[in-house]
């Protein structure tokens, strides 16, 4: 697939490389932004340690590498060749890349992204050690949200060097789902999107599920992939799907009254940011960071508390309980918070830092 037609801006090209783990569909709008900004991407992605089927498309402007493909030495050609004037580097524990950051700190910016938030513990070594390692490889920390703020500032990075957001959903397509009391009136079910896995505390949601009496016809569609599932036998009022695209997500999104994620690790979660995009009354686990952006608890959702399957009982019982007006307005509360990021801003921040 090719997408044409992007508008240019008339400046100046701004050459950016991203040195990524796993390109995802929310890159894509980002990337897009870039290009209608002048930038030319060189994009290398992790093709081997990927935890979805995804294959980002062709688009004008970008270049794919895949990491696979390339050593040390051909990545440095690779880069030098390319004459960058901003470097993202995503993820902090790939050597290959940090040593990159090392060879062009200094000269351009050299970006890192920070979705990790502040727990303390081990982390203390990395901020020990943060001064021959972190300010070595990068001049700017992109961070996701509030909870990576302190993070950033413990790794020694000045307000000035610290960058935000770091991510964006596709709002342009989850915004076009209708808004409205009729919306409501049809919708019965319930949302999960996520990697099958305990850590996205599918256990406690099923467990929760199993426990609501009376789901007045309810069904719980869980969209992902993974093994988890495999061996379970699953009541008839839960549907499958398989990992799926955008534009999927948005039609099954308009087809349910609430999306929950009881996630029991979480760093941020762009599926939070997507599904308030499309007007849903939330459920999000605490541990999750986006919460704090974009669920307000009682406002346009619930909160709940990670490993608890009666929390889940409980936020899931709330939402069958709310009549169709009431869904209706917290699902606008959850559009309107979902405003605060795009990935236009995305993309100013990445070029916010060339002086």
């Amino acid at each position: 697939m090719k997408i044409e037609n992007i508008e240019i801006q008339d400046a100046e090209t701004t050459k950016v490389v991203f040195l990524y783990r796993e390109i995802m569909p929310y890159n894509i709008p980002v990337i897009i932004e870039l290009v209608k900004l002048n930038a030319e991407i060189l994009f290398v992605h992790d093709d081997v340690k990927k935890l979805t089927p995804y294959v980002p498309p062709i688009l004008d402007g970008v270049e794919y590498f895949k990491k696979s493909d390339l050593n040390q030495r051909s990545l440095e050609l690779l880069v030098h060749g390319f004459n960058p004037d901003i470097i993202y580097i995503s993820d902090r524990t790939i050597a290959m890349y940090n040593k990159i950051g090392i060879v062009y700190n200094g000269k351009i910016p050299v970006i890192s992204g920070n979705d990790t938030p502040w727990y303390g513990g081990k982390q203390w070594l990395n901020v020990v050690t943060s001064w021959f390692r972190h300010k070595r490889f990068f001049s700017h920390m992109l961070v996701a949200g509030i909870r990576q703020f302190e993070y950033a500032k413990k790794l020694g990075f000045a307000n000035d060097k610290i960058i935000w957001p770091m991510y964006s959903a596709d709002v342009k397509t989850f915004k076009q789902i209708p808004l409205g009391i009729s919306r409501f009136e049809e919708a019965k079910d319930i949302l999960f999107v996520g990697r099958f896995n305990k850590v996205k505390g599918i256990n406690y949601l099923l467990d929760g599920w199993r426990q609501i009496e009376n789901k007045n016809g309810a069904k719980l569609h869980l969209v992902g992939n993974g093994t988890y599932l495999d061996k379970l036998e699953l009541p008839n009022d839960i549907v499958i799907h398989t990992f799926s695209n955008q534009e999927y997500l948005a039609e099954l999104a308009f087809k349910c009254k609430a999306f929950i994620l009881p996630s029991i690790f979480e760093p941020w979660g762009v599926v939070v940011h997507e599904f308030a995009a499309a007007g849903m009354p939330l459920i999000i686990s605490d541990v999750c960071g986006a919460s704090p952006h974009f669920l307000k608890n009682n406002y346009n959702g619930f909160s709940i508390k990670a490993h608890s399957s009666s929390d889940v009982q409980a936020a899931l019982s709330k939402i069958f309980s709310l009549n169709p007006k009431q869904l209706s307005e917290m699902g606008k509360k959850s559009r309107e918070l979902s405003q605060s990021i795009s990935p236009k801003l995305v993309a100013a921040a990445i070029l916010s830092t060339q002086k």
